[in-house]
């Protein structure tokens, strides 16, 4: 299959819903497979149909080709790729009195960052960052291992996490860092309105630096005798105890 340089296949039930659902002028075609005939993907067929997408039914041979070892749930899409925003873009989501970002620092594994994304979508953040060399960007395993959560938030990709940093904490924005190795727990900050949760890689954590620019270091608290959780489970957790004290009324 032929793909211009800003298309892609994207598969998965519910990241295509919300693809279609929130831009169906970027999506061309619509795939479903002929052996798998769900009420969701016969939903997701007449949804297409309504926005004026070509529907096209395939055997589980176009599936296995294009989508190996991926659950693609008998269904995918030509769309168009999802835009990246720059650095400018923090100027126009910084300067209210609430704010909450997820920054992700060198992650590569596609899986966590789309499972970063989805736990990001369920907590309300306000835009995920990432740096622009060594990390994963929106490619369709993310977009499809987010099931729809990266169509919701904004993507930012800067050139220098650090700089970045410092350029929140200059607008008031709270730093926190991620780190097994940390004295406070998740559960014993009194997180700042405007606050930034920073994760580190898969395999080193946070680099140096970037934990000596963060206002506070944290880590999940594990009563258990497990060290250390996957970067998308420590994100979830600290996420959520960041928005559960925001909801909760002093």
């Amino acid at each position: 299959m032929k793909l211009t340089n800003d298309q892609e296949l994207v598969c998965g039930i519910n990241a295509i819903n919300e693809i279609i659902s929130i831009r169906p002028g970027s999506v061309k075609t619509i795939f479903t497979q002929d052996s798998k005939r769900k009420k969701r993907i016969e939903e997701l067929e007449r949804l297409a149909k309504k926005n004026g997408i070509e529907v096209i039914v395939q055997s589980p041979s176009f599936f296995k080709k294009n989508f190996l070892e991926m659950n693609h749930q008998g269904v995918a899409i030509i769309c168009n790729k999802r835009l990246e925003e720059n650095e400018s873009f923090l100027e126009t989501i910084i300067e209210g009195d609430s704010l909450l970002l997820l920054i992700l620092e060198h992650i590569t594994d596609p899986h966590n960052v789309g499972a970063c994304i989805r736990s990001a979508a369920a907590a309300g953040v306000d835009a995920v960052i990432v740096p622009k060399d060594r990390a994963c960007h929106l490619t369709p395993t993310v977009r499809k291992i987010s099931s729809g959560g990266s169509e919701l938030i904004p993507f930012i990709v800067v050139t220098n996490i650090v700089r970045t940093i410092n350029k929140l904490k200059s607008s008031g924005v709270t730093i926190y860092g991620s780190d097994m190795n940390a004295s406070k727990s998740h559960n014993e900050i009194s997180y700042s309105d405007k606050s930034a949760l920073i994760i580190g890689s898969e395999d080193k954590g946070l680099k140096r630096l970037t934990q000596e620019n963060c206002d506070e270091v944290i880590k999940v608290k594990m009563p258990g005798r497990i060290e250390s959780l996957n970067a998308s489970v420590s994100a979830g957790i600290m996420l959520f105890q960041m928005v559960s004290q925001k909801q909760t009324p002093e």
